[in-house]
């Protein structure tokens, strides 16, 4: 007995929750209490301020030790908090066929968004972002990425 215990304690340590959530699990989440957590995705369709993209996205699966971090800047991109806005607004993307990363109004025509998988196109390398492993964006993230943009994509 103490065996089963102690694997099921040691599964649920050290891994993240999910980013994308089946609906079944979603419904239990806001189901189970006032005080029971959201998930991201959850959270995501209720936000489209760069603060929440910032701490919730960019900080989770972008601005990371091997991508796109001051030091490390791949694509010549920085998504660190307090770099990110300056970095995709209005800037020219080096992957994107003169696309702009972030077209304030017009998430159709911004590469960042095509990037994620989020608009049609050809994402850098071929591949979606994020790389390494990491998790897709849920649908939700995304889409609060395009509203963000939608909306003028704001600091």
């Amino acid at each position: 007995m103490r065996l089963a215990v102690a694997i099921v304690f040691v599964a649920a340590c050290g891994t993240e929750p999910p980013r994308s959530a089946s609906p079944d699990a979603g419904a239990m989440m806001n189901n189970a209490g006032p005080d029971a957590a959201l998930s991201v995705c959850d959270e995501a369709a209720q936000h489209s301020d760069l603060a929440w993209i910032q701490t919730n996205v960019f900080n989770a699966s972008c601005a990371r030790s091997n991508c796109h971090v001051t030091g490390n800047e791949a694509g010549g991109l920085i998504l660190e908090a307090g770099k990110s806005h300056d970095y995709l607004v209005n800037k020219v993307s080096t992957k994107g066929n003169g696309m702009m990363r972030v077209l304030p109004g017009d998430p159709a025509n911004s590469y960042l968004l095509v990037a994620l998988g989020g608009e049609p196109g050809m994402p850098p390398e071929g591949n979606v972002m994020p790389w390494g492993g990491l998790p897709m964006l849920c649908s939700q993230e995304i889409d609060a990425i395009k509203r963000w943009v939608a909306a003028g994509a704001q600091p």
